[in-house]
């Protein structure tokens, strides 16, 4: 149980208030965020805190005496090169049950961009062995993100909210098969060899695709992830002059600058003689400048082209989307009651 003043916060952006490339300027680096959250937590108002940061959201979870300790996360965003400006003047807010029913939709994939996606579950289980891993979970962040796995995993179970195995990976690889109804013919350059990289890269193979090149800033974890699936590597230096080998171009990179300009899209069609590329863009901030849509012969689909398609069988899923947001609800209202939260 908490103390008597013990409030659990939550403060985020996300897709519905953010671009991708807010989004991207208020995240900060997976090897920044451990240290960010100890000086936080060294800062001695808040007891316990945990960031959740994926493609299409960055949220801060903290127990506190106060909301108004905020100041000291925004400090240290900051100091860590995240726009804390910005990410205050997007976000959203809640506290107490609001806030345990939130992360429960989170992890359920009910606030997703494509609902009923897979992935997010697996990120919301990292975030949590991270901070927990680190001590910085304790009484009620380990109780409510404890929980908000096991309700994730029987909404699974007991609905079909997640039928199709939905994820950015597998939606990407859909999209690459509508356009390419013989994945075995194609060439593909997968930029990025993270998870979402990591997901594509799945989904591509087992759709047929054999002709895969993954390159990443680091080089061995292309080769690894290469290895994996039975691709080939490439050198992120040697992507300018290759890209006009590939039909598909999907770019999942954590990088902080543009992979594809405008400009290199532009010669890489020339160099192609015209034919046609087409570049996905996964990228948190974009991967691809959003001027390459006016290039001749590019073809751009960012993370909201691919929410649509994802949604195209929404209104089949609809009573399952409302039995699972019930679920989740009522489970997040009993572990609210159980905490003392109003």
């Amino acid at each position: 149980m908490p103390s008597d003043c013990a409030n659990l916060y939550l403060k985020g952006i996300s897709f519905k208030s953010a671009t991708p490339s807010q989004i991207g300027s208020c995240s900060l680096p997976s090897e920044n965020i451990l240290a960010a959250e100890s000086e936080i937590l060294r800062g001695g108002r808040i007891s316990e805190i945990l960031f959740l940061m994926t493609c299409n959201r960055a949220e801060i979870y903290f127990v506190s005496a106060s909301d108004r300790a905020f100041a000291d996360i925004a400090e240290v965003l900051k100091k860590y090169g995240a726009d804390s400006e910005t990410f205050d003047s997007l976000s959203y807010s809640a506290s107490g049950s609001a806030a345990v029913a939130h992360i429960f939709k989170v992890a359920s994939g009910l606030c997703s961009q494509m609902v009923g996606e897979t992935e997010i579950l697996g990120q919301v289980k990292a975030a949590y062995a991270r901070s927990l891993g680190a001590g910085h979970c304790k009484a009620i962040l380990n109780a409510t993100f404890q929980k908000a796995v096991q309700c994730a995993k029987l909404i699974r179970t007991d609905t079909e909210i997640g039928h199709g195995k939905i994820s950015v990976g597998s939606v990407a690889a859909d999209l690459a098969l509508r356009i390419f109804p013989d994945l075995r013919k194609v060439s593909i350059l997968l930029v990025g060899s993270g998870e979402a990289g990591r997901l594509v890269a799945e989904a591509l193979s087992i759709r047929g695709a054999r002709n895969i090149y993954v390159s990443s800033r680091t080089f061995k974890n292309a080769q690894s992830l290469a290895g994996e699936i039975g691709a080939f590597s490439l050198e992120m230096s040697e992507v300018p002059a290759r890209m006009a080998d590939f039909d598909v171009v999907i770019c999942a990179s954590s990088a902080r600058r543009l992979v594809v300009s405008a400009e290199l899209a532009r010669r890489t069609i020339k160099a192609r003689g015209e034919k046609p590329v087409f570049f996905v863009d996964l990228g948190v901030p974009p991967n691809v400048d959003p001027a390459v849509e006016s290039v001749d012969g590019a073809f751009l689909y960012n993370l909201e082209d691919l929410s649509k398609i994802a949604s195209e069988n929404l209104n089949i899923r609809k009573g399952e989307i409302a039995r699972a947001s019930q679920t989740a609800s009522e489970r997040a209202e009993a572990l609210a009651r159980r905490l003392g939260f109003a």
